[in-house]
């Protein structure tokens, strides 16, 4: 790609972006390639890279069963519905009988 397509890319760039994005953009991958030449460097030297303590953390096991509760209320909610629903059909399905003398 020569110089002149590149500009061309630019232009549109700055057009749909501005300039701003387009600065905070350029400082967040200079950033990234800085940490990662650090980490590169930091493996070739022998050194150990940085190591972080993490925190584990257990589920709050009163939230697995509340959801266990929503669920099965959803659940019942469901099978309530769908016993209306049958005896509606069946309703339906007798005054359509009942009205055509069948």
């Amino acid at each position: 790609m020569g110089p002149t397509e590149l500009l061309i890319i630019l232009g549109i760039a700055l057009l749909l972006f501005g300039g701003s994005r387009l600065a905070g953009l350029g400082k967040g991958v200079g950033r990234s390639i800085k940490e990662f030449k650090n980490e590169v460097k930091s493996v070739d030297d022998g050194k150990d890279p940085e190591v972080v303590d993490a925190e584990i953390v257990q589920p709050d096991i009163r939230t697995e069963t509340e959801q266990d509760r929503r669920i099965r209320e959803i659940e019942a909610r469901e099978r309530d519905l769908q016993a209306r629903e049958a005896l509606a059909r069946e309703d339906a399905l007798r005054q359509h009988d009942t009205g055509t003398g069948i």
